[in-house]
Formats: C-alpha cells, sequence, structure tokens
C-alpha cells in the first residue's frame, strides 16, 4: 500500500512537470514569434504643417536584414480625429474643435524603404522619411494611428502621430436670412444699386399693354385654308366591308342539299332540314328491309 501511494505521488510529479514545461515552450515560442515581427516606432509624434505637407520620419527594425537593399512596404493610417477650426457667429474668429470620427477613415501609403547605405551594404534597421501631402483630399490636421506591414506581414506595433495645422474653417453659426432694417437696407452690405440702361428700369411688366394685333413688316401671316386633316375618302367604305354588310348573325350551319337554292337559312331551319334527312333515311332503310324478306 505504500508502494502505491509513492508511485502515484512520482506520477503527480511527473504530470506537473510536464504541465510546466509545455507552459514554458509556449511562452518562449511566443516571445520569438513576436520578436521575429521587428519593430516600428515614430520618431516625430507631432508633425507642423509646411506648405501644404507634413514630413514624418520614422524606425524599422527587422528581425534580420532582408535579401533585397528596397523593400515595398505599406502605411496605414487611421483618421481618428480632425482639427475643426468652426466659425461660431457671423465675422467672428474661427475656433479650433476637437471632432472625434465614430469610424476612423483609413488610407494605405505603398513606399519601397531603403535598408543600405552608400556603399550597398544591407542593414536590418533603418531610418526612413517621407511627406503626406493636403492636396490627397484625406490628410488634414488632426490625429492619426499608423501601422507598417511588409512582405512577410505586420512590422512592430501601431504608432499614433499628430499633424498640426490650420484646416479650411467651417461655419458652424445659425444662418441669417433676413439681415435687413426697418428702412429696407441691408446690414453690412456693400452692394450698389447700378443701372446700365439695359434693364426695364422701374417699369412693372404688365399682361395689360395694348401692343399692335397685325403682323408687322418681318413676320409673316398664314393666308388660304390649309384644309382638313382626315381626307373625305377616310369615310368610304371598303370592297370587304361592303361584302360583310348585311349578313346574319349564327354558327353558319347548311344542311347539304337541302334548299340549295334559297342561300343561307336560319338556325332552326337547318336543324329541321337535318331532322327531316334522317327520316327519309330511315324510311328508305325498313324499306329495303321488307324487300329483302319477301
Amino acid at each position: 500500500m505504500y508502494r502505491a501511494g509513492a508511485m502515484q505521488g512520482k506520477a503527480w510529479v511527473a504530470t506537473v512537470l510536464s504541465v510546466f514545461v509545455c507552459v514554458a515552450v509556449l511562452v518562449f515560442f511566443a516571445g520569438t514569434a513576436h520578436a521575429g515581427a521587428g519593430n516600428f516606432t515614430v520618431k516625430t509624434t507631432s508633425v507642423s504643417e509646411s506648405n501644404g505637407e507634413w514630413h514624418v520620419k520614422v524606425r524599422i527594425d527587422l528581425p534580420r536584414a532582408p535579401g533585397m537593399m528596397h523593400i515595398p512596404m505599406r502605411f496605414t493610417f487611421s483618421k481618428e480625429v480632425v482639427d475643426e477650426r468652426a466659425i461660431m457667429s457671423k465675422g467672428a474668429d474661427p475656433v479650433h474643435h476637437r471632432m472625434v470620427l465614430d469610424t476612423p477613415p483609413k488610407q494605405i501609403q505603398s513606399m519601397d524603404v531603403d535598408f543600405a547605405d552608400a556603399s550597398g551594404k544591407v542593414f536590418k534597421s533603418t531610418y526612413f522619411e517621407f511627406d503626406l501631402r493636403r492636396d490627397g483630399g484625406y490628410f488634414e490636421a488632426g490625429e492619426y494611428v499608423v501601422s507598417l506591414a511588409g512582405p512577410d506581414g505586420d512590422v512592430g506595433g501601431s504608432q499614433k502621430i499628430t499633424l498640426t495645422g490650420d484646416n479650411p474653417p467651417v461655419y458652424r453659426g445659425a444662418m441669417d436670412f433676413g439681415g435687413g432694417d426697418s428702412g429696407g437696407k441691408k446690414k453690412n452690405s456693400n452692394i450698389q444699386s447700378v443701372s446700365s440702361g439695359l434693364d426695364g428700369g422701374q417699369q412693372v411688366a404688365s399682361n395689360d399693354d395694348n401692343g399692335p394685333a397685325a403682323p408687322g413688316n418681318t413676320e409673316v401671316a398664314a393666308e388660304g385654308n390649309g384644309g382638313s386633316m382626315v381626307p373625305g375618302s377616310a369615310y368610304n367604305k371598303t370592297a370587304e366591308e361592303e361584302a360583310v354588310q348585311g349578313h346574319p348573325s349564327g354558327c353558319g350551319c347548311v344542311a347539304a342539299g337541302l334548299f340549295a337554292g334559297l342561300g343561307p337559312l336560319p338556325p332552326t331551319a337547318a336543324l329541321l332540314g337535318l331532322g327531316l334527312g334522317a327520316v327519309a333515311l330511315v324510311l328508305a332503310r325498313r324499306r329495303r328491309d321488307k324487300r329483302d324478306r319477301a
């Protein structure tokens, strides 16, 4: 019994050691995989605008030196906050507002990153500089989250960067559609009344003016009668319509050989003719049967 307990204790210790070894192996490989992804750092976390563009500087560390001097890489920018310059009232100066976007739009910038020096030697780390231009329609003063990806996947983690500058002002005040005083003159208006002599002046348009009824010398008056648009022959019946006119309506059934010279018969006469023909056929058959028996 003592030996059985000792064996159970050894089995329990072996199980604990195996679990510990598995956890250590997982942690080691996870750390190796994370280190193999490299590192990405934005050196200029806040950049000022100059001539409509922002100059950005980053550092990229790969796990090993690449096989080429230039590596194609993708920078993904997510716009999270926009520095809005809002005008709250007419004639007031713009006020900066931090406007957070609910759904950050993304923009991908593909660039070739140089990992070699002037002699052609390739390194695993490099400093890379590039410009972001406002005229592209996406970049403006605000806050962004940028991530980097290379041919082998993502490099490092996401970084934050702030682009400072003056965005175009946006009017957020109430719209004034009146703008006039009791005298009928507009306030703060530089509009002046100028007459060029080409308008109608102070005369109000009216439909009561009696102009000349007769055509002028340059106008053309209609003469004569143009005639009817529907010709008179349109009311004449065709030969086909004349042939159909006056025919009685019915099924069109006529007994063959009966009343041939009388033309079409009504339905009742036709049925009567068929009945008489049937009776005549029956009587003729009976006479023939009596003759055969005799």
